[in-house]
Protein backbone atom coordinates (compact mmCIF):
# COMPACT_ATOMS: atom_id res chain seq x y z
CA UNK A 1 0.00 0.00 0.00
CA UNK A 2 1.47 3.57 -1.00
CA UNK A 3 0.11 6.51 1.17
CA UNK A 4 0.46 10.45 0.17
CA UNK A 5 0.48 12.28 3.74
CA UNK A 6 -0.15 15.88 2.97
CA UNK A 7 1.02 18.32 6.00
CA UNK A 8 1.07 22.15 6.95
CA UNK A 9 4.95 21.40 8.29
CA UNK A 10 7.67 19.30 8.14
CA UNK A 11 10.44 21.08 7.84
CA UNK A 12 9.77 23.28 10.82
CA UNK A 13 10.39 20.10 12.81
CA UNK A 14 8.96 20.66 16.23
CA UNK A 15 5.63 21.72 15.29
CA UNK A 16 2.98 19.49 16.65
CA UNK A 17 1.83 18.34 13.56
CA UNK A 18 5.83 17.88 12.11
CA UNK A 19 5.92 16.08 14.98
CA UNK A 20 3.32 13.64 14.94
CA UNK A 21 3.25 13.18 11.41
CA UNK A 22 6.76 12.12 11.28
CA UNK A 23 6.13 9.69 14.57
CA UNK A 24 3.38 7.81 11.95
CA UNK A 25 5.54 7.74 8.98
CA UNK A 26 8.22 6.28 11.01
CA UNK A 27 6.03 3.47 12.15
CA UNK A 28 3.89 2.79 8.99
CA UNK A 29 7.12 2.25 7.13
CA UNK A 30 7.99 -0.07 9.45
CA UNK A 31 4.73 -1.79 9.21
CA UNK A 32 5.62 -2.12 5.24
CA UNK A 33 3.62 0.63 4.35
CA UNK A 34 5.65 2.85 1.46
CA UNK A 35 5.09 7.05 2.86
CA UNK A 36 5.78 9.59 0.94
CA UNK A 37 5.13 13.49 2.86
CA UNK A 38 4.43 16.21 1.27
CA UNK A 39 4.35 19.37 3.15
CA UNK A 40 3.03 22.96 2.63
CA UNK A 41 6.09 24.54 3.82
CA UNK A 42 7.89 22.99 1.01
CA UNK A 43 5.18 23.31 -2.19
CA UNK A 44 1.35 24.26 -2.92
CA UNK A 45 -1.04 22.32 -4.83
CA UNK A 46 0.68 23.02 -8.48
CA UNK A 47 3.82 21.50 -7.21
CA UNK A 48 1.66 18.31 -5.34
CA UNK A 49 -0.09 17.25 -8.45
CA UNK A 50 3.13 15.99 -10.45
CA UNK A 51 5.03 14.57 -7.68
CA UNK A 52 2.03 12.29 -6.29
CA UNK A 53 0.93 11.41 -9.59
CA UNK A 54 4.61 10.10 -10.09
CA UNK A 55 4.45 8.68 -6.51
CA UNK A 56 0.63 7.02 -7.45
CA UNK A 57 -0.19 6.70 -3.95
CA UNK A 58 -3.37 4.25 -2.58
CA UNK A 59 -4.69 7.29 -0.91
CA UNK A 60 -3.99 10.73 0.58
CA UNK A 61 -4.17 11.46 4.04
CA UNK A 62 -4.11 15.25 5.08
CA UNK A 63 -3.36 16.06 9.01
CA UNK A 64 -4.72 19.44 9.36
CA UNK A 65 -8.64 20.19 7.72
CA UNK A 66 -8.45 23.95 7.50
CA UNK A 67 -5.06 24.09 6.24
CA UNK A 68 -4.22 20.74 4.20
CA UNK A 69 -8.01 19.63 3.26
CA UNK A 70 -8.68 22.12 0.39
CA UNK A 71 -5.88 20.76 -1.37
CA UNK A 72 -5.99 17.33 -0.60
CA UNK A 73 -9.50 17.16 -1.58
CA UNK A 74 -8.90 18.59 -4.66
CA UNK A 75 -6.28 16.14 -5.60
CA UNK A 76 -7.63 13.41 -4.27
CA UNK A 77 -10.57 14.40 -6.69
CA UNK A 78 -8.25 14.36 -9.69
CA UNK A 79 -6.12 11.08 -8.95
CA UNK A 80 -9.57 9.29 -8.01
CA UNK A 81 -8.59 8.49 -4.82
CA UNK A 82 -9.87 8.47 -1.21
CA UNK A 83 -9.05 10.79 1.06
CA UNK A 84 -8.38 10.32 4.71
CA UNK A 85 -8.30 13.46 7.26
CA UNK A 86 -6.84 14.13 10.55
CA UNK A 87 -8.54 16.89 12.79
CA UNK A 88 -5.94 19.10 14.53
CA UNK A 89 -6.71 21.74 17.40
CA UNK A 90 -6.74 24.82 14.98
CA UNK A 91 -9.54 22.74 12.96
CA UNK A 92 -12.16 22.94 15.53
CA UNK A 93 -10.78 25.68 17.67
CA UNK A 94 -9.81 29.37 16.93
CA UNK A 95 -9.12 32.76 19.16
CA UNK A 96 -11.13 35.51 18.79
CA UNK A 97 -13.24 33.59 16.02
CA UNK A 98 -15.95 30.96 14.94
CA UNK A 99 -15.13 28.50 16.98
CA UNK A 100 -14.68 26.01 13.86
CA UNK A 101 -13.49 27.11 10.21
CA UNK A 102 -13.69 23.79 8.34
CA UNK A 103 -15.25 24.04 5.17
CA UNK A 104 -18.00 20.74 5.19
CA UNK A 105 -18.85 20.34 1.51
CA UNK A 106 -15.31 21.34 0.12
CA UNK A 107 -13.63 18.82 2.57
CA UNK A 108 -15.55 16.92 5.37
CA UNK A 109 -17.93 15.97 2.69
CA UNK A 110 -14.97 14.30 0.10
CA UNK A 111 -13.27 12.61 2.90
CA UNK A 112 -14.15 8.79 2.93
CA UNK A 113 -12.72 8.63 6.55
CA UNK A 114 -11.69 10.98 9.74
CA UNK A 115 -9.42 10.74 12.29
CA UNK A 116 -9.35 12.40 15.62
CA UNK A 117 -7.27 11.72 18.77
CA UNK A 118 -9.88 11.18 21.04
CA UNK A 119 -13.22 10.57 21.39
CA UNK A 120 -14.49 13.92 22.89
CA UNK A 121 -13.30 15.46 19.74
CA UNK A 122 -14.95 12.88 17.70
CA UNK A 123 -18.30 13.88 19.27
CA UNK A 124 -17.49 17.52 19.31
CA UNK A 125 -17.24 16.82 15.36
CA UNK A 126 -20.24 15.01 14.44
CA UNK A 127 -22.15 17.74 16.55
CA UNK A 128 -21.12 20.32 14.31
CA UNK A 129 -21.06 18.51 11.11
CA UNK A 130 -23.91 15.76 11.29
CA UNK A 131 -22.77 13.92 7.85
CA UNK A 132 -19.48 13.17 9.15
CA UNK A 133 -20.37 10.76 12.00
CA UNK A 134 -20.11 7.38 10.52
CA UNK A 135 -16.56 8.71 8.99
CA UNK A 136 -15.37 9.20 12.09
CA UNK A 137 -12.35 6.59 13.85
CA UNK A 138 -10.73 7.49 17.13
CA UNK A 139 -6.89 7.09 17.13
CA UNK A 140 -4.95 8.19 20.01
CA UNK A 141 -1.75 9.62 19.19
CA UNK A 142 0.93 7.53 20.00
CA UNK A 143 4.73 7.91 21.82
CA UNK A 144 8.17 6.26 21.68
CA UNK A 145 9.63 5.35 25.32
CA UNK A 146 13.15 5.29 25.81
CA UNK A 147 13.62 3.63 29.01
CA UNK A 148 16.76 5.45 29.75
CA UNK A 149 15.45 8.58 29.79
CA UNK A 150 11.91 8.20 31.69
CA UNK A 151 13.79 7.63 35.20
CA UNK A 152 15.64 10.40 35.43
CA UNK A 153 15.62 13.02 38.42
CA UNK A 154 14.96 16.94 38.19
CA UNK A 155 17.98 19.14 39.32
CA UNK A 156 17.17 19.82 43.26
CA UNK A 157 18.68 23.79 43.12
CA UNK A 158 15.58 24.85 40.71
CA UNK A 159 11.97 24.08 40.51
CA UNK A 160 11.56 24.04 36.37
CA UNK A 161 7.59 24.98 35.21
CA UNK A 162 8.65 23.94 32.07
CA UNK A 163 6.14 25.37 28.80
CA UNK A 164 6.94 23.72 25.43
CA UNK A 165 5.05 25.61 22.76
CA UNK A 166 5.08 27.26 19.69
CA UNK A 167 4.99 31.01 20.01
CA UNK A 168 1.25 32.50 19.16
CA UNK A 169 -1.90 33.26 20.94
CA UNK A 170 -3.42 30.06 21.04
CA UNK A 171 -0.93 28.69 23.46
CA UNK A 172 -1.74 31.46 25.48
CA UNK A 173 2.03 31.98 26.83
CA UNK A 174 1.97 35.10 28.65
CA UNK A 175 -0.83 33.39 30.82
CA UNK A 176 1.41 31.75 33.46
CA UNK A 177 3.87 34.81 34.05
CA UNK A 178 1.20 36.56 36.88
CA UNK A 179 0.99 33.49 39.11
CA UNK A 180 4.47 31.92 38.81
CA UNK A 181 5.86 35.53 39.57
CA UNK A 182 3.82 35.92 42.95
CA UNK A 183 4.83 32.30 43.62
CA UNK A 184 8.73 32.86 42.64
CA UNK A 185 8.43 35.80 45.41
CA UNK A 186 7.83 32.82 47.93
CA UNK A 187 9.18 30.13 46.54
CA UNK A 188 12.89 31.41 44.82
CA UNK A 189 13.73 28.30 43.52
CA UNK A 190 10.62 28.51 40.96
CA UNK A 191 11.57 29.16 37.10
CA UNK A 192 9.84 29.50 34.12
CA UNK A 193 11.21 27.75 30.87
CA UNK A 194 9.27 28.03 27.89
CA UNK A 195 11.08 26.34 24.44
CA UNK A 196 9.10 26.90 21.40
CA UNK A 197 9.06 28.59 17.73
CA UNK A 198 8.62 32.40 17.43
CA UNK A 199 5.47 31.72 15.08
CA UNK A 200 3.45 34.73 15.91
CA UNK A 201 5.69 38.11 15.47
CA UNK A 202 3.10 40.67 17.58
CA UNK A 203 2.66 37.83 20.07
CA UNK A 204 6.40 37.15 20.33
CA UNK A 205 7.27 40.19 20.95
CA UNK A 206 4.98 40.64 24.06
CA UNK A 207 6.37 37.32 25.27
CA UNK A 208 10.11 37.88 24.82
CA UNK A 209 9.15 41.22 26.77
CA UNK A 210 7.62 39.24 29.36
CA UNK A 211 10.74 37.32 30.06
CA UNK A 212 13.08 40.06 30.02
CA UNK A 213 10.78 41.53 32.77
CA UNK A 214 10.64 38.47 35.22
CA UNK A 215 14.30 37.01 35.72
CA UNK A 216 12.91 34.01 36.94
CA UNK A 217 11.78 33.19 33.54
CA UNK A 218 13.48 32.22 29.96
CA UNK A 219 12.80 31.15 26.21
CA UNK A 220 15.21 29.18 25.30
CA UNK A 221 14.38 29.26 21.73
CA UNK A 222 13.37 26.36 19.21
CA UNK A 223 14.78 23.29 20.70
CA UNK A 224 15.17 19.98 18.04
CA UNK A 225 12.66 17.32 18.98
CA UNK A 226 15.51 14.98 19.50
CA UNK A 227 16.91 17.11 22.30
CA UNK A 228 13.23 17.43 24.43
CA UNK A 229 13.87 14.15 26.36
CA UNK A 230 17.03 16.39 27.99
CA UNK A 231 14.32 19.13 29.11
CA UNK A 232 11.56 16.99 30.00
CA UNK A 233 14.06 15.53 32.70
CA UNK A 234 15.17 18.46 34.23
CA UNK A 235 11.64 19.64 34.70
CA UNK A 236 9.78 19.42 37.73
CA UNK A 237 6.41 20.10 36.37
CA UNK A 238 5.59 20.77 32.53
CA UNK A 239 3.26 23.27 31.52
CA UNK A 240 0.06 23.62 28.75
CA UNK A 241 -2.13 27.14 29.02
CA UNK A 242 -3.30 26.25 25.53
CA UNK A 243 -6.86 27.93 24.96
CA UNK A 244 -7.69 25.05 23.19
CA UNK A 245 -6.24 21.76 21.62
CA UNK A 246 -7.49 19.36 19.51
CA UNK A 247 -7.63 15.90 21.49
CA UNK A 248 -3.73 14.93 23.07
CA UNK A 249 -0.54 17.99 22.91
CA UNK A 250 2.55 16.30 22.27
CA UNK A 251 4.30 17.74 24.66
CA UNK A 252 2.02 16.70 27.34
CA UNK A 253 2.29 13.11 26.08
CA UNK A 254 5.44 12.94 26.13
CA UNK A 255 6.07 14.71 29.41
CA UNK A 256 3.64 11.81 30.87
CA UNK A 257 6.14 9.37 29.42
CA UNK A 258 8.89 10.75 31.27
CA UNK A 259 7.20 10.45 34.66
CA UNK A 260 6.76 14.16 34.40
CA UNK A 261 3.56 15.97 36.38
CA UNK A 262 1.35 18.54 33.92
CA UNK A 263 -0.48 21.08 34.76
CA UNK A 264 -2.82 21.99 32.09
CA UNK A 265 -5.92 24.53 31.24
CA UNK A 266 -9.05 23.08 31.41
CA UNK A 267 -9.81 23.07 27.82
CA UNK A 268 -11.74 20.16 26.23
CA UNK A 269 -8.94 18.58 24.15
CA UNK A 270 -6.92 18.49 27.50
CA UNK A 271 -9.73 17.17 29.54
CA UNK A 272 -10.49 14.74 27.08
CA UNK A 273 -7.47 12.34 28.29
CA UNK A 274 -6.33 13.72 30.88
CA UNK A 275 -8.05 13.29 34.86
CA UNK A 276 -7.85 16.28 37.16
CA UNK A 277 -5.62 14.50 39.86
CA UNK A 278 -4.98 11.56 38.46
CA UNK A 279 -2.96 11.39 35.41
CA UNK A 280 -2.84 15.29 35.89
CA UNK A 281 -3.83 18.16 36.71
CA UNK A 282 -6.36 20.95 35.22
CA UNK A 283 -6.69 24.36 36.32
CA UNK A 284 -9.38 26.99 35.15
CA UNK A 285 -8.43 30.01 35.87
CA UNK A 286 -5.57 31.87 37.54
CA UNK A 287 -6.28 31.46 41.11
CA UNK A 288 -6.70 27.56 40.70
CA UNK A 289 -3.58 27.75 38.06
CA UNK A 290 -2.12 29.07 41.37
CA UNK A 291 -3.79 27.05 43.90
CA UNK A 292 -2.26 23.23 41.98
CA UNK A 293 1.16 25.02 40.86
CA UNK A 294 1.90 25.46 44.72
CA UNK A 295 0.87 22.31 45.72
CA UNK A 296 2.83 20.42 43.33
CA UNK A 297 5.68 22.70 44.88
CA UNK A 298 5.23 21.64 48.16
CA UNK A 299 3.97 18.31 47.93
CA UNK A 300 7.20 15.92 46.09
CA UNK A 301 4.69 12.63 47.09
CA UNK A 302 1.82 14.20 44.17
CA UNK A 303 4.65 15.04 41.91
CA UNK A 304 5.21 11.07 41.72
CA UNK A 305 2.02 9.65 42.09
CA UNK A 306 1.14 11.73 39.23
CA UNK A 307 4.21 10.70 37.48
CA UNK A 308 3.89 7.50 37.75
CA UNK A 309 0.29 7.13 36.89
CA UNK A 310 0.64 9.81 33.23
CA UNK A 311 3.59 7.27 32.25
CA UNK A 312 0.98 3.95 33.22
CA UNK A 313 -1.63 5.81 31.31
CA UNK A 314 1.13 6.56 28.39
CA UNK A 315 2.41 2.40 28.20
CA UNK A 316 -1.40 1.69 28.15
CA UNK A 317 -2.61 4.27 25.65
CA UNK A 318 -0.33 5.42 23.46
CA UNK A 319 1.84 3.16 21.93
CA UNK A 320 3.12 4.24 18.11
CA UNK A 321 2.82 0.62 17.00
CA UNK A 322 -0.95 0.62 17.94
CA UNK A 323 -1.67 3.93 16.52
CA UNK A 324 0.25 2.84 12.90
CA UNK A 325 -1.82 -0.31 12.70
CA UNK A 326 -5.13 1.38 13.49
CA UNK A 327 -4.57 3.73 10.71
CA UNK A 328 -3.82 0.70 8.60
CA UNK A 329 -7.17 -0.74 9.28
CA UNK A 330 -8.90 2.36 8.41
CA UNK A 331 -6.67 2.87 5.48
CA UNK A 332 -7.83 -0.43 4.74
CA UNK A 333 -11.31 0.18 4.75
CA UNK A 334 -11.60 2.89 2.64
CA UNK A 335 -9.33 1.90 -0.38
Amino acid sequence: MKVAIITPHYQQNTSGNAVTVRRIAQYLSSAGISVRLFSLDESTEPGFTGELGRFSPDLIHAFNAVRCGPIAATLAAELRLPLVITITGTDLYSVGENPCRINEPAVLEKAAGIVTFQGAIGERLSELFHSSLDKISVIPQGVELHETLIDKKTGETQFIFFLPAGIRPVKNILFPFRPLAALHSKYPQVRLVIAGPLLDQDYSKTVLAAVTANPFSSWIGEIPHSEMPQLYSSAAVVLNTSLSEGGMANSLVEAMAHKRPVLASAVEGNRSFLEDGVTGLLYSGEADFTEKAERLILDGSLRKKLGEAGLKYVLENCSPEVEALRHIELYERVI
